[in-house]
């Protein structure tokens, strides 16, 4: 073995190791006293996306491919700035620099599985299939494209494929949280609550990305709560709280198990900490119905009825605990007399809201409240189209409300 591989060994162990800066200062050393050797300039690129330094990679690649020969360096090089255009969030660029990647040399796994990454955040889902059914064809035993594949099956509602293909790369990766993470709300919507307790032990307790460790301790406690334990599920809502202080779910999960503990006042306060999270309480009108559930509790009933007549559209909570794909109370409103959320539906029509033209707010929000009478007048429709009040000076056509009618809707409607 000659002193250059010897030196590119000793720099792939620092990159394995994760001392990449100690690795960057070897390559740039080695480049000193060898020269500008392919494989250098190719290290020189792996070390700066390891680093994360999306634009020096992208930058030492392009000055490495009018110096380096050969389709196999090439297409390591193209890979490499496929993966940093990825993270960088250019992804019609990372696409074309991958398909480059695959066009010069035999198509690596690296590759593939880098052109199934972007295709999947374009949601281009059926290219992305392509690629990854590619890529675990080539290497069955990696878990990422199993992982891919799943979080596509899961969006697409293939809920027993996506539950495979989850736990397959769970298995195979312990430490990919979000796998595990969904793997766990598959099996607690399919009623496996033992097996999702199971699944989400390791993150909920040794979890190291609080995006995946706050949803993975909220849907524990909920599961434990359905099993009857309210201590164990007041202290999961605490990890949650733990894992993510400035977000208001926490308090809102602890809040029911406080509830659910039959202790009103210490709802309350779990409650008002949640409301200390936002700017303003309508962004989790879920604090309205367990505001009214914690007054029941200390016999405040008409304080009861004033938060329940103020709660609007559905509860936030069970979609940060399941995720949009699986939210259990997308179409289900809090109150079946707002069942739409104004200030939501305002963000949806205007990228800022303070924009929109005076009196569209009051004019929408008089569309809102007339969904139930609508639901009255017609009561075998399972979806209303309701058209929105015209924009004036846009040339785009008026848009529509289109609202999922549930059972209780019907009924709450048929009451009234």
């Amino acid at each position: 073995m000659t002193d250059i591989d010897d030196t590119l060994d000793a720099i792939d162990d620092l990159i394995v190791e994760g001392h990449i800066e100690e690795a960057d200062e070897a390559v740039e050393a080695a480049i000193d006293e060898h020269g500008q050797i392919d494989e250098l300039l190719v290290m020189r690129a792996e070390v700066a996306l390891e680093a994360e330094d999306y634009q020096v990679c992208i930058a030492a690649v392009e000055d490495a491919l009018d110096a380096v020969e050969g389709d196999d360096l090439r297409g390591q090089l193209l890979e490499l700035k496929g993966y940093a255009l990825f993270y960088a969030d250019d992804l019609d660029e990372a696409r074309q620099t991958f398909n480059e990647a695959i066009r010069a040399a035999d198509p690596s796994w690296t590759a593939i599985l880098g052109r199934a990454m972007v295709h999947e955040e374009m949601l281009y889902d059926r290219a992305a299939m392509l690629d990854l059914d590619r890529a675990i064809a080539m290497d069955d035993q990696e878990a990422e494209p199993f992982s891919i594949r799943g979080m596509i099956r899961l969006r697409n509602g293939q809920l027993d494929e996506a539950r495979k293909d989850l736990a397959h790369a769970a298995n195979m990766d312990p430490h990919d949280e979000q796998a595990r993470l969904n793997l766990a709300r598959l099996q607690a919507v399919a009623g496996h609550t033992s097996e999702a307790i199971e699944t989400l032990e390791p993150l909920v307790d040794y979890g190291e990305d609080p995006e995946m460790v706050m949803p993975a301790a909220l849907l524990r406690s909920q599961l434990s709560l359905t099993l009857g334990s309210a201590e164990a599920a007041g202290e999961d809502a605490q990890k949650a709280i733990d894992a993510a202080p400035d977000e208001p779910w926490g308090h809102l999960q602890l809040a029911a198990c406080r509830i659910s503990a039959m202790d009103g006042g210490e709802a309350i306060a779990a409650i008002k900490e949640a409301e200390s999270k936002v700017d303003d309480i309508d962004e989790i009108p879920d604090a309205y119905a367990l505001r009214a559930s914690a007054y029941e509790q200390l016999e405040k009933f008409d304080k009861a009825e004033q938060m329940r007549n103020q709660a609007q559209g559905t509860a936030k909570l069970p979609g940060v605990v399941y995720g949009q794909w699986l939210n259990p109370a997308e179409n289900v409103p809090i109150n079946p007399d707002k069942p739409i959320d104004a200030r939501m539906l305002m963000e949806q029509i205007f990228a800022d809201p303070s924009q929109a033209p005076d009196g569209y707010e009051e004019q929408l929000q008089q569309i809102i409240n007339s969904v139930p009478e609508r639901i009255a007048d017609n009561p075998d429709a399972e979806k209303l189209r309701i058209p929105l009040p015209e924009i004036p000076g846009s040339e785009e056509a008026p848009k529509s409300l289109v609202v999922q009618v549930t059972r209780a809707m019907k009924q709450e409607a048929g009451e009234q």
